[in-house]
């Protein structure tokens, strides 16, 4: 209950500004100090790493300065003849004074004790060791550790005032005449209280204080306090903090080796702590200037923004109430006065719908119906009450409309829009619009608005009927011309065969001439009745493109070989061009190619009287296919370019005169472009009196993919003498009647047979009998495809035994998925046993052995 009551409180305008302002104001200024805070953070981070790795740096180098001065000390005690030569004669006291005297010189790079051994014992020492309470016992201990190398070693030893670390090194005594070993000299320096190590540190890393430690144990410090224990080092945290100091840990190496050794080093740190108490103080400044802000805006807004708004509002009210729209008064504030004007133009707007409405409802032609959700009619205009008032017969057509639109008002109560429904309603039928009026999402009324279309309605039914009698008198036409043409063929075949046999034995000029009157019309007949049929079959839509594979240059073969003699008689030129070659294949309809430029070049020689009639073929690949352009141009009379347009109708000729002088059916054209619609391409055709005519045809057609087998194996092999072994060929065909066929092929060549019926029986024969030097492949078989049974046999039997494909369905998709399969060659049926006898040459070309 308190969250509903929450939720439903109205804050004031001035209010939700103040906070959103608040809040902005108080956001971007957090993000701004954080950021802030972080960029300096990072900043001093970055400092105090290199602060960190310089004094690191700087320790290091001075240890290892402090050894290596050392070193080079030892390292030249160890060459001194004289030593070596005192060592070899055993004379202690002479080493002790060359030694006192030396540290005399240079106490600093001194180690704390020395001490030489000769034949395994200890034979000389500076008597430096019991100072730090080291026994001689010890001395034995560590030279016995310290057998090779003369590197640096850190090594632990009791003493009487606890436990000493050492760092020594041994270098060996060598007579330069002879290169002997006369013993070994060793150096040592004690790490506990080394004051004079710290100081070395200290002095040349710029540090506060320092510590050296062993692991956890401090050793040596340059505090005076007590050396295990040191505050400051309590605090030792490898994170940047806001203490007055800062720690850092420095592990020391020796020759690139870790240590247990750490020097701890602590500088003042106090201009970063002074940095990060004065971002706090920013931050609480930055607060206490936010709310100061808040305060202000929320005196102000409630001032000056609250009293403008109370106007606006004001106004909303009293234009809502009021009939007529007041002119908005203005406002200080330059978008609350935008808001007045906007409101002042909505309901002046508002108003103007409104009265527009009513004009509507009220006076329109069409009746409109207001709805409830339940169907009961809340309003009608006038033109409703005037078409649904009583009729002639006395009805009361209100129940009956109320009736008839129920279900459609239950419909659009669920939110739905109806268009077009038509409704009878007493004799008339009306076509209905149903629109819900929704608000706050729920559906409150249905407008409906009717139109009266009963003339329409009667309109369309006897179209309907008109068009269904057109349809079938057109039908009936061509099945007449159909069977016509089919009535007249055999009669006129007659006449044409015996008028031909006639000729022969006539030897009379003018019988002869008679006869030949007597054939040429017979023929021109023929011609015509040839073109209704097709046109018949056409119109019929029983005219269909049969696809097949011949080469393409027959095309042009036949055409220059039928035309070019009808040209000579006319005394006309007859060019052929094209750049098709012989061997090129291609897979289409052969027979509606020839009818369409029959057709072109019949009418290009039958209009022409002098000049030339040129026919250019030309072929071109694209990406999938080829594009075959046949481009027919004649110096004949010419079309008018105003009847260009009707040329390809049927029944329709250049001129009327054409008929009378020329002949013809006017369906030639007609058939032509019906052809080159089936083949899904297009034709152009340009012309003009007494010039000439072009008519350009553009088809698609297919290239054929199995090898190319006429350049080499045009001729037929004798099928007995082509194999010199029996092969065994599997045949996978589910047709018995075509298996008999291939099977009595194959069997000429003296091959054996295997016959399988699917895919799966193939699969399995080939699981267990893999001696088989050929596959015969079908297409469609029951259960498993001939395609997918050549992928599995390519794919998962892993066998490459040649397989051809053997199909009825010609359709190039088909060949590239056997070649895509793995099939090695593809056999368009029927079979005819010389496509046959080719294959089996390619076949044994490539793959016999």
């Amino acid at each position: 209950m308190k969250l509903w009551k929450t939720r439903g409180k109205n804050y004031r305008l001035a209010t939700i500004l103040t906070h959103s302002l608040f809040l902005t104001i108080g956001v971007f200024t957090v993000m701004v100090l954080l950021q802030n805070f972080q960029v300096n953070r990072q900043v001093v981070t970055q400092e105090v790493a290199r602060s960190k790795q310089q004094t690191s740096s700087l320790i290091q180098e001075i240890f290892k300065f402090r050894l290596k001065s050392i070193e080079i000390q030892q390292d030249s005690y160890s060459r001194s003849q004289s030593l070596v030569s005192e060592l070899r004669n055993e004379n202690s006291e002479n080493i002790s004074r060359f030694f006192d005297g030396i540290d005399q010189i240079d106490p600093d790079i001194s180690p704390d004790f020395r001490f030489m051994s000769k034949d395994g014992s200890i034979f000389w020492n500076d008597q430096n060791h019991k100072f730090y309470g080291i026994q001689d016992e010890q001395l034995v201990l560590i030279s016995a550790e310290l057998i090779t190398g003369n590197h640096w070693y850190i090594s632990r030893a009791p003493s009487s005032m606890g436990m000493r670390y050492l760092m020594i090194r041994r270098t060996s005594m060598i007579a330069m005449n002879n290169g002997e070993v006369v013993g070994d000299f060793y150096a040592g320096v004690v790490l506990n209280n080394n004051f004079s190590l710290v100081r070395a540190l200290l002095e040349g890393s710029n540090v506060d204080q320092l510590a050296l430690a062993v692991g956890s144990e401090i050793i040596a410090s340059s505090s005076k306090t007590d050396v295990g224990h040191i505050e400051w080092l309590e605090q030792y945290s490898p994170d940047l903090n806001a203490n007055e100091y800062m720690i850092s840990k420095v592990d020391l190496t020796i020759d690139g080796v870790d240590t247990f050794l750490t020097v701890y080093t602590v500088q003042n740190n106090s201009h970063i702590a002074l940095l990060m108490r004065g971002h706090y103080l920013w931050v609480g400044g930055a607060v206490v200037l936010i709310f100061l802000i808040a305060i202000y805006t929320r005196v102000w807004l409630g001032q000056r923004v609250s009293n403008e708004l109370k106007n606006l509002m004001l106004y909303t009210e009293q234009s809502i109430e009021a009939k007529n729209v007041e002119r908005f008064k203005g406002s200080t504030i330059s978008e609350f006065n935008k808001i007045g004007q906007s409101f002042q133009r909505s309901f002046k707007r508002l108003r103007e719908q409104e009265k527009q409405f009513a004009d509507l409802f009220n006076y329109s032609l069409s009746p409109i119906v207001l709805w409830d959700t339940n169907g009961n009619v809340v309003r009608m205009n006038p033109a409703a009450e005037r078409c649904f008032r009583t009729d002639e017969k006395g009805v009361n057509l209100y129940p009956v409309m109320q009736e008839g639109l129920l279900p459609q008002i239950r419909m659009s109560a669920q939110g739905v829009s109806l268009t077009g429904v038509n409704i009878a309603i007493g004799e008339k039928t009306y076509r209905w619009n149903f629109s819900p009026i929704v608000l706050d999402n729920v559906t409150r009324n249905i407008m409906s608005q009717g139109q009266d279309v009963t003339s329409f309605i009667e309109a369309e039914r006897q179209s309907q009927t008109a068009r269904e009698e057109a349809e079938e008198l057109a039908k009936v036409r061509a099945d007449f011309l159909a069977k016509m043409s089919h009535e007249l063929r055999t009669p006129l075949n007659g006449i044409l065969g015996v008028s031909q046999i006639l000729k022969g034995n006539l030897t009379d000029e003018l019988d002869i001439e008679h006869v030949d009157v007597l054939i040429n019309s017979g023929e021109h007949l023929l011609a015509v009745l040839n073109d209704i049929l097709d046109f018949s079959r056409i119109e019929q839509g029983k005219f269909h493109i049969q696809h097949s594979e011949f080469r393409l240059k027959e095309l042009v073969t036949i055409v220059e070989k039928i035309y070019r003699p009808l040209c000579n008689e006319k005394s006309i030129q007859l060019i052929v061009n094209s750049n098709i070659v012989d061997e090129q294949t291609v897979f289409s309809d052969q027979i509606r190619l020839n009818q369409i430029l029959f057709n072109l070049v019949s009418n290009a020689i039958k209009f022409t009287h002098h000049g030339h009639v040129l026919i250019d073929i030309h072929l071109e690949q694209r990406q999938f296919n080829y594009e075959l352009k046949i481009t027919v141009e004649d110096t004949g009379i010419g079309i008018d370019r105003k009847r260009l347009q009707h040329i390809f109708d049927p029944f329709v000729q250049a001129e009327p005169h054409t008929t009378r002088e020329y002949g013809g059916s006017g369906l030639g054209l007609a058939i032509v472009c019906s052809l080159v619609e089936l083949f899904d391409g297009s034709i152009e055709v340009d012309s003009e009196i007494g010039i000439g005519s072009r008519f350009m045809v553009t088809v698609m057609v297919d290239g054929v993919l199995e090898p190319n087998l006429s350049s080499s194996q045009s001729g037929i092999v004798e099928p007995t003498t082509m194999f010199d072994r029996t092969l065994e060929v599997l045949l996978v065909e589910d047709n018995q009647t075509n298996a008999f066929i291939a099977r009595a092929f194959c069997e000429k060549y003296g091959m054996k047979v295997t016959w399988v019926q699917d895919g799966n029986n193939a699969i399995e024969h080939l699981k267990h009998n893999s001696k088989i030097d050929l596959i015969l492949m079908d297409n469609q078989l029951p259960n498993l495809g001939g395609i997918e049974t050549t992928k599995i046999i390519r794919d998962e039997l892993q066998l490459s035994i040649p397989i051809y494909a053997c199909t009825a369905d010609g359709m190039l998709e088909t060949k590239r998925s056997f070649i895509d399969a793995g099939a090695n060659f593809v056999i368009v049926k029927p079979i005819k046993e010389a496509a046959l006898n080719q294959a089996f040459q390619y076949y044994k070309d490539h793959y016999y052995s």
